[in-house]
């Protein structure tokens, strides 16, 4: 009896970890992110490109950043980016094919503003 309720506990345990895996594969793929300052020192806007698997994300161009954080299943974001001598936090959420949040920098540059974000495939 106790192996059953163990197995049972083990069965109900992967169906729940896999139901958050699947539910953050409807994200998975290539994202184009673009960032527009709001306030501070920072005045134009720039493009990015991020790619997402399995609920995490990372660097889908050629610059050189860091990303940490993660991707809930519900498409919630909260992370930073790491850049040579700044740092971005980052939060926000993604809806479908689409996503949107604001981000604040600290470091070299301090500023913050808003990110939207379209998948690309």
């Amino acid at each position: 009896m106790q192996r059953l309720s163990t197995n049972l506990v083990l069965i109900v345990a992967l169906a729940l970890l896999d139901g958050s895996a699947l539910a953050q594969q409807q994200f998975d793929g290539h994202w184009s992110i673009e960032a527009i300052p709001v306030r501070g020192t920072c005045k134009s806007a720039h493009h990015f490109r991020a790619v997402i698997e399995n609920g995490t994300v990372r660097n889908g161009g050629t610059g050189k950043f860091n990303t940490a954080g993660g991707l809930e299943p519900d498409g919630r974001i909260r992370g930073s980016v790491q850049g040579s001598k700044t740092r971005v936090d980052v939060t926000g959420r993604l809806s479908g094919r689409s996503g949107s949040g604001t981000w604040t920098s600290a470091g070299r540059l301090n500023c913050s503003g808003r990110w939207d974000a379209e998948k690309r495939n």
